[in-house]
């Protein structure tokens, strides 16, 4: 598949795209008849260049520059019921001092805690939290950047906090040596990722000159104050230094028009200081067109390793993981933006129709999967990466999967570049462009801030999804960077022996080998006929249909049908959309053992196995499936355009009926899900503890008890449990969008057919939930990680929604104090959080810490130490305070949907909690508006008294006599909730 690979947290501006359909060839990919497919902002919008958009965007766009030289993008949209900001800093781990390692992390974290004008820490985060809103941050290579959204009402109050940020920093020294335990805390949470350790590998292996050597994440070691060198200074000396308005880009969106907003962004952001060095930056603000070639390239900045390419690093993971990665490193092709010549060889090799690479090694047994991309790209060069997911044939061939991938590559720099590619990839993403659907706010500012350094501002929204100038010379240029004498062939897997090397922080073991000439010159001539390139694709849609727009929000209807089931119909008026969704949820009663549930994983694995070849392109079209179990049965979903929605379904149906079952298909789909499983002990103890919580509660089936299972089954035990699915299955639909219902009266009917499902039956949505005893259990678990982490669940006493009304109001009074209590306070650990742990009907309250310094009994005691100390706050709550809570959670809950899918999954929502009246955020609402203070003092001590329904669950063992909780316990009908009828 075409897949960017991102090493750090976040990759510098770049986006990640999902192709959907495409129109017709004959319109083009220049700007000829461009305005099918974008158009261009009114007069009235002002600014210093107009913003194309696409002709789905009702928001209204001005970008300006201030004369401190901040680049700001101001999104108008009156619809909106949240607001968001988003600020990117050019500057990331590269622009780390030597010797600090980890400062431009350090710095993200540090501004959170105080400015001059809100001095207090956690103040910000209070704000944002109480007001409906959410915040982050993150630091990659050459960026950081801040993001933020909240209730719109509330949003010029969070952006003259969030300004304060890159203007007036306290940097109080209290908190620069507490955060020092934060960032410790966040590296030594992933010693034991398989992706640090090996990023560290190939960090080992750069130049020492280059910043790609460098430890970018820092910890106490790098932070520390030394003799006569303290952090503190070295921080706002680069803070002063690269916290410049010239390497800034502002983006906003909100409800004020853009005149307001102009006004609002002049008052508070001109004081940001510029840069005491002329041309600081790089500016984006210039509207040139890319060079179209590349053979001016500086040839001097790209990465550069320490030993002469090709060569191959062996490195041995901690999970049962085997992957092979080819990474070619090359010059910035930042400039060839209109050509895109990593998305085009991305698109290319990561093909996996009939005749592919990925589907040849799949046949063999050797491979599970391939991802194409950009790795990164920087001002320091970049990377184009290949990478396999082998398996143990495929390892132990490792040679063989080598002289294919060559092969592979050789046949496309022969017969792939050709301008009907290039058209074809131009056109999806010309078609995803023009029927853009909006997303959250927050998401929408963060890409674009990130993107309005990258695009000329007229360009911002339009650039990424633009092909326009087909060069064979550029496109030839860029393959001959992915050759096999500039290979780093890495292989990560258990087998690897001899490791040599440790890598100095992660430790992670490894070895160096050498590629020899012959086998240089044999990949350099390397062929396979049986391989061969993508053809056209066939599921191009051939119409758009779309949806009404503007209209009334109304409900999914039941449609009158002859099948003696249920299909919910929604009719969108909304969203004027060429999508729609179709859910076919079945329930079956052979699904009620462990030993069924792991049959159910593994066949529908082989299905989606025996589809890839074919779905591939589908999904580049814009079409998409997914077959899933769910606790009472298994589910087919397709979504996408809807002109080839019922083609696709019916190819996935076809699948679903058919029993034909390979033996080299079979143990590899099934050794894969077996090690997916058992690799769930290597993940971090706090997702650990979170995954024994449905097992306990539910009696679902853990990773497990489903890896035993799947042990013990052999190929001749799936036609059977095949001939038994579906035999005594029902379902039920739900189809929304563009589609009619017509449309899926015929869906519906041609499902129930292909699966010979029964005609008559019951779907059970809800779960079966164990209410615990009115006193305090305990469960513990062992990890193989020196962190402690532990849960503490409140369950509700009811299944009501007034006891779920209460306990979300006592979260979203908690989550952030909770927060900068326990991490920025005291310093328990990184991961810690609150959150509301409903399952199905019933309300639940979560408390979780992952600490590297405290036992699990200390983590407990201070929890317990909180929740007592907390209800004095509630109680000297003012009205007004209560009334802000209530107005936050409202608008969290009464947020209107974005795009058609967020309202299938609000249909969905109310379905699974038995609300066939899709009422059901109506009803919550009207709970918390007539909650008082007294009734949310009087939950909140019954919830957290002695004898309230708690469950703990540690990574050690219990301190105490308490009894365990046994999910045995659910087999007593006196000891679940019984939902009203």
């Amino acid at each position: 598949m075409t897949h960017l690979w991102v090493f750090c947290r976040a990759m510098t501006a770049t986006v990640v795209f999902i192709f959907f359909s495409a129109l017709s060839y004959g319109s083009g990919v220049t700007e000829q008849g461009a305005e099918s497919w974008w158009r261009g902002g009114s007069a009235e919008e002002g600014g210093d260049h107009g913003v194309k958009r696409s002709p789905s965007d009702d928001r209204a766009y001005r970008y300006l520059r201030l004369d401190n030289g901040l680049q700001v993008l101001l999104i108008s949209d009156p619809n909106t019921d949240k607001s968001a900001a988003s600020m990117n800093v050019n500057v990331g781990s590269f622009q780390n001092p030597e010797g600090r390692e980890g400062l431009a992390h350090f710095l993200e974290h540090m501004l959170f805690l105080g400015t001059d004008k809100y001095p207090e820490a956690g103040a910000y985060q209070k704000f944002i939290g109480e007001h409906g809103g959410q915040h982050n941050a993150y630091t990659s290579m050459e960026d950081t950047n801040y993001f933020f959204d909240v209730e719109a009402k509330h949003f010029l109050a969070a952006l003259n906090r969030f300004s304060r940020f890159f203007i007036a920093p306290s940097f109080d020294k209290a908190y620069v040596d507490r955060e020092r335990n934060a960032v410790e805390s966040e590296f030594r949470l992933k010693l034991k990722d398989d992706s640090r350790r090996g990023w560290e590998v190939f960090s080992e292996q750069v130049d020492p000159e280059h910043p790609l050597s460098t430890f970018s994440v820092g910890n106490l070691e790098t932070l520390a104050d030394r003799e006569n060198d303290p952090v503190r200074p070295d921080l706002l000396a680069f803070y002063k230094q690269y916290y410049a308005a010239e390497r800034m880009t502002l983006v906003m969106l909100s409800r004020e028009r853009l005149g307001q907003l102009e006004v609002v962004v002049r008052g508070l952001f001109s004081a940001v200081p510029a840069a005491t060095e002329p041309g600081a930056t790089k500016s984006a603000d210039t509207g040139s067109a890319a060079d179209s070639s590349m053979e001016n390239e500086d040839k001097s900045i790209r990465p550069s390793f320490k030993k002469s390419l090709p060569y191959q690093l062996n490195i041995v993971p901690l999970k049962d993981q085997r992957k092979l990665s080819i990474t070619f490193p090359m010059a910035t092709i930042e400039d060839h933006w209109r050509i895109k010549p990593d998305m085009f060889w991305g698109h290319l090799l990561g093909d996996e129709s009939e005749g592919s690479l990925i589907a040849e090694l799949k046949k063999a047994g050797l491979a599970n999967g391939l991802s194409a991309g950009q790795a990164f790209d920087t001002s320091h060069g970049a990377s184009f990466m290949v990478q396999i997911a082998l398996t143990p044939e495929g390892v132990e061939q490792q040679t063989l999967v080598l002289d294919r991938l060559f092969a592979w590559l050789n046949l496309a720099r022969n017969e792939g570049i050709r301008p009907w590619r290039f058209k074809e990839l131009a056109l999806l993403l010309q078609t995803q462009f023009r029927f853009a659907e909006k997303i959250s706010p927050s998401s929408y500012v963060q890409g674009l801030s990130s993107a309005l350094r990258h695009y000329p501002p007229e360009e911002v929204l339009r650039g990424p999804y633009l092909l326009s100038d087909f060069d064979q010379r550029v496109m030839a240029e860029f393959a001959d960077h992915l050759k096999p004498e500039n290979a780093l062939i890495t292989l990560l897997a258990p087998e690897v022996e001899a490791a040599d090397h440790i890598s100095a922080r992660y430790a992670a073991p490894y070895r160096i080998d050498y590629v020899g000439e012959w086998r240089l010159k044999h990949w350099q001539k390397a062929a396979d006929t049986s391989l061969s390139l993508a053809p056209t694709n066939p599921y191009l849609a051939k119409a758009y249909p779309l949806s009404g727009k503007g209209g009334e929000s109304s409900v999914p209807v039941a449609l009158k049908n002859q099948l003696d089931t249920t299909i919910w119909h929604y009719d969108d008026q909304q969203f004027g959309t060429p999508r729609g969704l179709f859910d076919a949820r079945i329930a079956t009663p052979v699904l009620n053992t462990c030993r069924n549930a792991a049959l159910a994983e593994l066949y529908l694995a082989m299905v989606r196995d025996a589809l890839g070849e074919e779905t591939y392109q589908a999904g580049l079209a814009g079409l998409s499936y997914s077959l899933y179990r769910w606790h009472n049965g298994v589910g087919v979903n397709v979504s996408g355009y809807t002109d080839r929605q019922a083609v696709l379904l019916s190819r996935v149906l076809q699948a679903l009926a058919e029993s034909q079952w390979q033996e080299s298909d079979f143990a590899r789909l099934r050794s894969t899900l077996i090690r997916n499983y058992r690799n769930s002990l290597k993940q971090w103890p706090v997702r650990q503890v979170f995954a024994q919580f449905g097992p306990l509660m539910k009696g679902a089936c853990d990773d497990q008890t489903l890896a035993n299972h799947l042990e013990a089954v052999s190929l001749e035990d799936m036609p059977a449990f095949h001939g038994r699915l579906f035999k005594t299955g029902h379902a039920r639909f739900y189809a929304g969008g563009a589609l009619s219902a017509e449309q899926s009266l015929a869906m519906a009917r041609s499902t129930m057919k292909a699966l010979a499902l029964g005609e008559a039956g019951d779907i059970v949505l809800h779960e079966t939930v164990l209410a615990l005893p009115e006193q305090v259990q305990r469960h513990s678990i062992e990890v193989d990680h020196n962190d402690k982490a532990v849960l503490l669940y409140i369950q509700g006493d009811e299944d009501t929604l007034g006891e779920r009304a209460a306990m979300a109001m006592i979260n979203i009074a908690m989550e952030a104090p909770f927060y900068t209590t326990m991490r920025t306070e005291k310093q328990l650990g990184y991961v810690v959080g609150a959150n509301l742990m409903h399952i199905n009907r019933v309300p639940g309250l979560g408390f979780y810490i992952q600490s590297p310094t405290s036992s699990a009994a200390q983590i407990e005691q201070e929890i317990n130490a909180y929740l007592l100390a907390f209800e004095s706050k509630l109680v000297a709550m003012s009205k007004a305070e209560l009334q802000g809570l209530k107005a936050a959670l409202l608008a969290n809950i009464q947020e209107r949907p974005k795009n058609i899918m967020q309202q299938a999954a609000r249909h969905q929502e109310s379905l699974m909690l038995g609300e066939d009246d899709f009422k059901f955020r109506d009803k919550l609402a009207e709970k918390i508006k007539t909650l008082d203070q007294e009734s949310f003092v009087a939950t909140y001590r019954r919830l957290v008294s002695e004898d309230s329904r708690r469950l703990w669950i540690t990574t050690t063992a219990p301190e105490s006599d308490f009894a365990p909780v046994n999910a045995e316990l659910l087999a007593d009908e006196e000891r679940v909730f019984a939902y009203p009828e």
